[in-house]
């Protein structure tokens, strides 16, 4: 015997099938299962659609059995889900997979499912299919492998897409069930079952309403296609506050308020601060009574949707106070990353004076007045006294120069212009002759003169 005659008879009888097949082969269709003829055919499915099939393979044997082989060769057909091999399965103990095809041209197709003991022919045809396209900026774009981008969108606010089902094809066709599942998409305006005709179309939109910041997703399923779908919710936007404050009266010892307004209605919460910077005419001086009326230099607002202003609390306004001291009062608000500035203007003025009073005592008499001076540089001083009738009592007016004085209280002051002048003169004579005085202060803006006080 040659060697090639034994070459050839050992190919032969790899061919020869097992004399007893041990596995059996039945489709999974729902909860039940169907032979696998010789030749099986997976129907119809339209152009670039998928399909799956399930099968199951079972060791019919009374002993276990090992499975050696499990494959399908033909153009869109595809092992999606199998049995790691080699794979033992014991007495009547069964296994699935899945094989999967998809195609875009029409035709028919076929494949050959081989395992141990097994062989079947598959066959499918594809038919002409309807074409899915959404509508854009950029133009008309079938639908993919790449999600379908809604883009950006804001929190509370709604975008639309519009998708078209053409019929390309030259028969007429049905329009296949939408869903989009739940989530942040919504489908609207679908006809499912409609029949196209050759050359129709119809369509359907999609809303994309975020429900909360960050890339959002969902699913478009068309028959057996699914089709991704992108966006993101972003938070709104605060809109840009505006100042207006108002002080009828630039000058110290003054109350006024403060408005933020805001150029949009609020589409969103927010929380924003007012701040009172001030630069003080007298270099240095410090001033706490510039503040606002609840205290301090900062004042919080907020925001709420369809607010057209600040809200501080349970007031639109801010009420704040000018203090005693002359420069310049400068208002920041900052909402979100926007800031609005505008200054105003604390003239200096004379000496202000509040309040006035003398005692007699033991030969003297003591005077007391209370005033702020905002320049804080006042000087220069004249007491006249008087008696009941209205008469100037000798020497007259007295006059004294408290410019030292002054510089060197306001020098060691942090309550910016305020004083209190406290005042002793010696008297000759009878006390009770004197009946009230008045006092006249001097500083860098012009003289100020207390009225006529009475003891």
């Amino acid at each position: 015997m040659s060697s090639r005659w034994w070459r050839t008879l050992a190919l032969a009888a790899g061919f020869v099938p097992a004399a007893h097949a041990q596995f059996t082969l039945t489709a999974v269709v729902g909860n039940a299962e169907q032979p696998v003829p010789g030749v099986y055919d997976l129907g119809a499915v339209s152009s670039g659609d998928a399909v799956a099939a399930r099968f199951r393979l079972r060791n019919a044997s009374n002993a276990p059995a090992t499975l050696t082989l499990l494959a399908v060769a033909g153009t869109g057909f595809a092992l999606t889900s199998a049995p790691s091999l080699p794979a033992t399965l014991g007495a009547q103990q069964t296994t699935d997979f899945t094989v999967s095809f998809h195609a875009s041209e029409t035709g028919s197709y076929s494949a050959a499912l081989r395992s141990d003991g097994i062989s079947a022919l598959l066959t499918i045809a594809v038919v002409p299919g309807l074409t899915y396209a959404v509508e854009t900026a950029a133009g008309k774009q079938l639908l993919g492998s790449a999600a379908v981008d809604f883009g950006a969108v804001e929190l509370g606010q709604t975008k639309a897409l519009h998708f078209d089902i053409d019929n390309l094809t030259a028969q007429a066709l049905n329009a296949p069930a939408l869903a989009v599942g739940a989530g942040d998409f919504a489908l609207s305006n679908a006809a499912p079952g409609v029949l196209l005709q050759p050359g129709q179309a119809v369509g359907f939109d999609i809303q994309f309403r975020p429900s909360a910041a960050g890339p959002r997703g969902g699913l478009l399923t068309i028959s057996s296609r699914s089709y991704a779908l992108a966006g993101a919710g972003i938070v709104p936007a605060l809109p840009k506050p505006q100042l207006t404050i108002d002080l009828p009266r630039k000058q110290s010892a003054q109350q006024g308020s403060i408005t933020v307004a805001l150029d949009a209605p609020a589409k969103t919460h927010g929380s924003g601060t007012l701040t009172l910077d001030f630069q003080s005419a007298p270099a240095g001086a410090s001033d706490p009574a510039i503040a606002f009326a609840a205290g301090g230099r900062t004042a919080a607002f907020t925001v709420e949707p369809g607010d057209t202003e600040g809200h501080f609390g349970s007031q639109a306004v801010a009420l704040f106070q000018t203090g005693t001291t002359a420069g310049v009062l400068t208002v920041t608000v900052q909402l979100g990353e926007v800031t609005d500035r505008q200054s105003v203007t604390i003239v200096q003025a004379p000496v202000a004076l509040s309040a006035a009073q003398a005692a007699r005592s033991n030969g003297s008499i003591e005077i007391q007045v209370t005033g702020y001076d905002n320049t804080r540089t006042a000087g220069p001083l004249s007491f006249t006294f008087f008696d009941a009738a209205g008469n100037a009592v000798a020497p007259g007016t007295i006059r004294a120069d408290g410019t030292a004085a002054f510089s060197k209280f306001f020098r060691e002051s942090d309550l910016g212009g305020t004083f209190v002048l406290r005042a002793l003169f010696p008297v000759t004579g009878d006390l009770s002759g004197i009946a009230s005085f008045a006092a006249e202060f001097t500083n860098s803006a012009g003289t100020a003169t207390t009225a006529k006080t009475r003891f």
